[in-house]
């Protein structure tokens, strides 16, 4: 770890975004990249994402569950490497979707967004086990941070 770009720097930019890029792996190979909300939990090192049961990460993640989060810009990045699992709990859905409405309000209504009350929603909880960022666009600023999983 060269750099020294401190753990409360990520957790706040993590914190604070509304969308982060998902990359996943289509069945043939291809890769498939967009953006979606998602849930930071800092302690637990977990993302939450949500997606249609029909969408095309929906599908790639049924046979390839190994995806990268991006964040931030080409100068200020921050990466995510990590394993998702597709949530069946429903308490552990009833948490990411309180999670979900106490950020996701919408300004000029107030209304929340929830997530699993369909049966058509799936959530992923994706368990990070690796995290590099850095900063000013310079690489030699980067930051690695590992996790066992």
């Amino acid at each position: 770890m060269p750099g020294h770009i401190p753990w409360r720097t990520i957790d706040i930019w993590l914190q604070s975004y509304r969308s982060v890029w998902l990359s996943t792996t289509r069945p043939d190979g291809r890769p498939h990249c967009v953006p979606v909300w998602y849930m930071w939990l800092p302690d637990e090192k977990l993302v939450y994402v949500v997606t249609h049961y029909t969408s095309v990460k929906a599908k790639n993640l049924q046979s390839q569950r190994y995806v990268v989060l991006c964040g931030g810009n080409a100068d200020d990045t921050i990466i995510l490497e990590g394993m998702a699992h597709l949530v069946t709990d429903a308490a552990e859905k009833e948490r990411v979707n309180d999670l979900w409405m106490e950020k996701y309000v919408d300004p000029h209504t107030g209304t929340k967004a929830t997530v699993g009350q369909s049966d058509e929603d799936r959530i992923y909880r994706v368990e990070i086990a690796h995290i590099m960022t850095w900063m000013y666009g310079v690489m030699s600023s980067r930051t690695d941070w590992y996790f066992d999983r």
